[in-house]
């Protein structure tokens, strides 16, 4: 689909001629990013950053008419697309699809081809259907089908009607995947456009500069990881061991017979947990907290998804290793905090979101929630894949390479050099997961992952994600839980009590 316009350098003398003469919003997508130079009302308007790799990021803005009605409203931008929109955006997201992370070279499917399966499927009713029972059926009648908005090399921008938001995922191949825009523009919260205010920054790098061994914390991480039980967790929720889920995609009875259990499971670790709905049809999040024994409003937050996606469109989804490995992981954290006695000074969250899959939809709501209430977070680590390697490589940890806070990749890389100094750290290529949605309300945050590098895994996105299988390995998650288990430490100050 053409834009209305490309813009050129010269894009802000041109203004004035690229007003929609229809529609409420024009979806602008540009290499800028948000700054001080960028006029008021497109400041207002920032729907957030898109994409794994820094070279080719893009910047999401929805300006009214009236703002681009100004003649200089578009002065400062380089370069990018504006398109009208001819929609009622209510009637459902708008979903940024681009590259995963896994090597261009092994992409399965051109983007053209993607829109043009997705286009195909969508004109028509879509019903899916796991191996035990049918799970959802839609209506294009009182939906509407999805739109393409905008396409680049490097990613579709789509309007997804609400009835197809619970399968967005199945209607792509492994190597692309959704992330939805917020339903209403991001804050401007920082004086120069700074992705995370600049006092939290400065605390974790402070504190990683003063990271020295400590002997508790390592004994703590040690004793309390225990590798067969994040084996026995793991594999209850893949349905390799008898636990009767064959698939916690988003919107199946196994994803919230998989909530219950989690709850259950942190609850007896010493954590108050709640079922956080935030969208009709997808199971809910799984918020379970920690309180601060010095009445700390401040907070550290782990978080994993525990949804799964699939074959293409294929709705059985084990999800071993996305994200059964980081939802393990982080019941792994669970027990040690229990079994070790581990009272922590400030605030900590295990936060398991659902929606991930379908665009972090279950994380944005989250961060959204936290933002509103004015919550002060000084850490927020994300687990997604942990397990795999390619065989005969050591064991990794990848940091983020774009969309995180440095200082707080800083943190995690350092402290996985004194209690796992067998992790090999380095950068990742993979995109996107629910630590960009903490990112894009300026919270601090960054991302643990399997492998540094292009994502790997034969299986991703599979139903063949399964634990017991060549790669897999339970080494590398016990190390890395080590890792986000002294972040916690290190970051929430602890006590030790009686063991739960």
């Amino acid at each position: 689909m053409s834009s209305l316009f490309a813009l050129l350098a010269v894009l802000g003398t041109a203004s004035a001629a690229v007003v929609p003469s229809t529609g409420v919003n024009t979806l602008l997508v540009t290499s800028t990013a948000p700054s001080l130079d960028l006029v008021e009302c497109l400041k207002t308007s920032y729907y957030g950053t898109y994409g794994g790799s820094a070279s080719s990021q893009e910047h999401i803005y929805l300006p009214s008419e009236e703002c681009l009605i100004s003649g200089s409203a578009l002065d400062g931008l380089t370069a990018g697309s504006l398109i009208p929109l001819n929609f009622e955006r209510e009637a459902g997201r708008i979903v940024w699809i681009g590259q995963a992370g896994i090597d261009p070279s092994l992409a399965q499917e051109s983007l053209q081809n993607t829109w043009d399966g997705i286009s195909t499927k969508s004109a028509e009713s879509i019903m899916l259907e796991s191996d035990a029972q049918k799970v959802l059926t839609t209506s294009t009648k009182s939906s509407g089908s999805i739109q393409l908005l905008y396409q680049s090399p490097n990613s579709l921008v789509l309007h997804v009607p609400h009835a197809y938001l619970p399968t967005i995922d199945t209607l792509l191949p492994s190597h692309l995947v959704p992330v939805a825009l917020p339903s209403n523009p991001l804050p401007a919260l920082f004086e120069g456009w700074e992705s995370v205010p600049a006092r939290f920054a400065i605390h974790l790098a402070n504190v990683t500069k003063h990271l020295r061994f400590d002997p508790q914390i390592d004994k703590i991480v040690s004793d309390g990881i225990e590798l067969n039980q994040i084996r026995r967790d793991v594999r209850y929720l893949t349905g390799e061991a008898p636990s009767g889920i064959e698939s916690r995609h988003s919107f199946t009875p196994g994803a919230i017979k998989a909530a219950h259990w989690i709850k259950e499971k942190v609850e007896a670790t010493g954590a108050n947990c709640t079922l956080r709905q935030f969208l009709d049809g997808f199971s809910p999040n799984v918020i379970c907290h920690y309180p601060s024994s010095l009445n700390s409003t401040e907070h550290v937050i782990l978080s994993a998804h525990y949804d799964s996606r699939g074959s293409f469109g294929s709705t059985r989804a084990p999800g071993g290793d996305d994200d059964g490995s980081g939802t393990g992981h982080l019941l792994g954290v669970a027990h040690a905090i229990g079994s070790q006695g581990v009272r922590f000074e400030k605030q900590v969250v295990l936060a398991f979101f659902a929606g991930e899959e379908q665009g972090l939809l279950g994380s944005h709501a989250y961060a959204e929630h936290l933002h509103k209430k004015n919550t002060t977070i000084l850490l927020q680590v994300q687990a997604d894949m942990l397990a795999y390697h390619a065989p005969g490589e050591p064991l990794q940890i990848g940091l983020p390479e774009s969309i995180h806070l440095p200082e707080a990749s800083y943190l995690i890389g350092n402290l996985s050099q004194i209690y796992s100094p067998e992790l090999v750290v380095g950068k990742t290529a993979a995109c996107c997961s629910d630590h960009q949605s903490f990112i894009s309300y300026g919270f601090p945050a960054t991302q643990v992952f399997e492998r540094n590098g292009w994502i790997a895994d034969p299986f991703y996105h599979n139903s063949g994600d399964l634990s017991q299988r060549e790669g897999y390995d339970f080494e590398q998650v016990v190390s890395i839980a080590k890792v986000t288990l002294s972040s916690l430490l290190t970051i929430a100050g602890y006590s030790l009590g009686e063991s739960v």
